[in-house]
């Protein structure tokens, strides 16, 4: 064969990336086969001058379990791969004080999740002479033995356990009692023992079927120590059968998709005259680890040829989202197209760790959910995948759902802060009872598995209510709902008429809301409908030759006592709301003073600092009035007419009176109004329009007047 030939060959035998690291000097495949058994070497820091045996590797290639008797007798010991090196081993003390001196403790199996260790032991509470046992990962370490019981223990012999990746098929090995078949081997094994591979798998209620011992071509003569890989479908596993290398060898089978096993094939890259055998490789796929001439661990890079399926590794921890602990769940693995179950297990309840192995090639759910929890969905897309690859994903789940409230204005939009009662459907007593914040928002936690009421209530509001139900399956713990409360409103009639005909004016009317920012602007002799519960300001004005003119309106509900500030020279009237929706005063009255020559017109709300000239910013809502009006009447002049109560001199409220005058006169230059246009005066206490007999009086008499003096 030409060298081009031998490189293409060796290139289908072992694909281009181990081609590149094999030196150009090999011509044959007996030379590949060499080359590779090169490459094995034995791993210094687990080896020692006892024996180390049956490794058994975690899915993610950190975390090996051995056997090895350097205290005397075999034991199992845990070591971890920190920066590509693997840790002194640790004596499993859990197990390996579990029974007495004399105990065997071998054929570790660490699940692929690195959650459960099995193994098998002669413990004196075992069924059989040797029994498979396991151990479960805890905060403090591993777990005391538990033995997994019947069918898979029996009277007799157990032993070498594997656990598929999936935690649903158990694969192990019996005695077996009739010995090869081959006569040539009968004689050399009559004095050895001779095991048969048996496979059960896990029933629907969680127990273990029948044990049933593997098909021809697996059980042939003496098989030992099964390793079923992270695909759940090849098998590799020691045997004697005519035509090896020697004493025992490895072999690989894959399950096809008919479900049967192919014909083992011999691993002759590792294969030796030697012992060969106690496979584990983790769920990467490239490094075999395994036992040489029944003394040592080696490791060797496998071949292309030998690999497994490709996988993909989903891993991390599923915790509580309030106390960050570990939280015990089911993990269930779907084919996203057919929807067909493919796994079910479970993770570590002590910390929250799983791992889940993926064949590449496919779509996958997978769906965490446990009573009491929320539960998660996610989707991986592996179609495109070629390649060996870890993710890692943590998963928080809850125990209460977060039912968030957004409560608003249905007119406004604005925050509304209301009443919230929660309880139980069909209970009786709520089982909150409580206010939101002034954002109108508030979270409110309510355990799982139940139904909700949720009542949302304000006085002059309609209530609101719904039901949330999460005594079902939850994905998402969060809920938001928005709720629109809708004020109650009364329609009022607004009739503006001139004050000396009572005939209709024409005019604007704008309506300021002084509970929250609603303005409402309206043409006269129109009907409005004003919220329940609120206070608002009425201005009217007119182009017609009108002075404007204010008032205060209360809507409140039937049966609400009206207070009304003394000191207030407010026009203020109650509209009353009863339960049917009509209101007992429905038409608000505002007559237009016309702008003739002499007229009066008290301004009201403008106010000064106790003895003083200076504005109070409540004056400027009204002075901004007068200022429009000039503007709109250009022919507009008047007397900016100041007085005050009788307190204090008469000096000195004429003077003081002058000076307010004429700050509502820098005022209105300041915005613009020619000072042709008006003149400023005080009056003092010299006109009081009541007697300065009571404080209410004495307000009433602190006022200014514009007089008109030319239209």
């Amino acid at each position: 064969m030409t060298r081009p030939l031998l490189l293409l060959s060796f290139l289908l035998l072992t694909g281009m990336g181990a081609l590149a690291q094999v030196p150009d000097t090999l011509r044959t495949f007996a030379d590949t086969i060499r080359y590779f058994k090169s490459t094995a070497k034995p791993i210094e820091e687990l080896n020692s001058p006892a024996i180390e045996y049956a490794p058994s590797i975690s899915a993610d290639g950190k975390t090996m379990i051995i056997e090895s008797n350097k205290t005397g007798r075999y034991e199992l010991y845990d070591s971890k791969l920190v920066n590509g090196t693997w840790t002194d081993p640790v004596s499993i003390d859990a197990i390996n004080n579990y029974g007495d001196s004399s105990d065997l403790i071998a054929g570790p199996s660490i699940s692929f999740d690195g959650n459960t260790l099995y193994f098998f032991a002669s413990f004196l509470d075992g069924l059989g002479s040797e029994d498979i046992y396991y151990s479960e990962r805890t905060k403090d370490g591993w777990s005391a033995p538990k033995n997994i019981g019947a069918p898979i223990n029996s009277r007799g012999y157990e032993g070498f356990p594997s656990i598929s990746s999936d935690g649903n098929t158990m694969y192990f090995v019996r005695q077996n009692y009739v010995g090869p078949s081959n006569d040539e081997l009968a004689k050399e094994w009559a004095n050895k023992a001779c095991f048969s591979i048996y496979v059960s798998r896990k029933q629907k209620n969680g127990t273990w079927g029948e044990p049933e011992p593997l098909p021809y071509p697996i059980n042939v003569d003496c098989e030992k120590a099964p390793r079923i890989m992270a695909d759940n479908r090849t098998l590799i596993f020691a045997s004697n059968r005519p035509g090896g290398f020697g004493d025992y060898d490895l072999y690989q089978s894959r399950l096809n998709d008919v479900g049967d096993w192919t014909a083992p094939v011999s691993m002759e890259y590792v294969n030796t005259p030697s012992s060969d055998q106690f496979s584990s490789i983790t769920a990467q796929g490239d490094i075999l680890y395994y036992v040489y001439d029944s003394k040592d661990i080696y490791s060797v890079e496998i071949p292309h040829k030998y690999r497994q399926f490709k996988n993909v590794i989903i891993q991390g921890y599923i915790k509580d989202g309030e106390t960050g602990e570990g939280v015990g769940t089911e993990l269930i693995v779907s084919d996203a197209y057919t929807s067909g179950e493919l796994m079910r297990i479970r993770n570590n309840p002590e910390d929250g760790r799983y791992t889940v192995v993926l064949a590449v090639g496919s779509n996958y759910n997978l769906e965490i959910k446990t009573e009491g929890y929320t539960s998660k969905s996610f989707f991986y897309d592996l179609s495109e995948e070629d390649e060996y690859k870890e993710i890692d994903q943590d998963i928080t789940l809850y125990k209460s759902a977060k039912l968030n409230l957004n409560i608003y204005d249905s007119d406004l939009f604005e925050p509304v802060m209301a009443n919230i009662k929660v309880k139980e459907l069909n209970g009786s007593a709520p089982m909150i009872d409580i206010e939101n914040t002034e954002s109108g928002r508030i979270t409110l936690d309510l355990p799982l598995g139940k139904k909700y009421e949720v009542t949302i209530d304000k006085p002059n509001f309609d209530a609101k209510q719904f039901m949330l139900d999460v005594s079902g399956l939850v994905v998402y713990p969060d809920f938001i709902r928005d709720i629109d409360m809708v004020p109650h409103k009364r329609r009022v009639k607004l009739n503006v008429a001139d004050l000396v005909n009572n005939s209709k004016v024409r005019s604007r009317v704008r309506i300021r809301n002084r509970n929250r920012d609603e303005v409402i602007e309206v043409n006269g002799n129109e009907t409005v409908a004003l919220r329940v519960g609120d206070r608002y300001e009425i201005e009217a004005t007119s182009d017609q030759g009108y002075a404007f003119k204010t008032a205060v309106i209360d809507v409140v509900p039937e049966g609400q006592e009206q207070i009304i500030d003394p000191n207030s020279t407010e026009n203020i009237i109650a509209i009353f709301a009863s339960e049917d929706g009509e209101a007992v005063m429905p038409d608000i009255d505002m007559k237009l003073q016309p702008l003739l020559t002499g007229t009066n017109l008290t301004l009201k709300d403008i106010l000064f600092e106790s003895n003083s000239d200076q504005l109070n910013e409540i004056s400027f809502v009204e002075l901004e009035r007068v200022v429009e009006l000039m503007k709109h009447n250009d022919g507009l002049k008047v007397e900016i007419a100041a007085y005050t109560d009788d307190i204090g001199s008469a000096e000195y409220n004429a003077s003081l009176s002058d000076r307010r005058a004429q700050s509502v006169a820098r005022y209105l230059k300041e915005n613009k109004i020619s000072d042709d246009r008006f003149v400023s005066r005080g009056y003092g206490e010299s006109q009081p329009i009541f007697p300065n007999d009571s404080e209410e009086n004495r307000a009433k008499n602190r006022r200014v007047v514009l007089k008109i003096l030319a239209i």
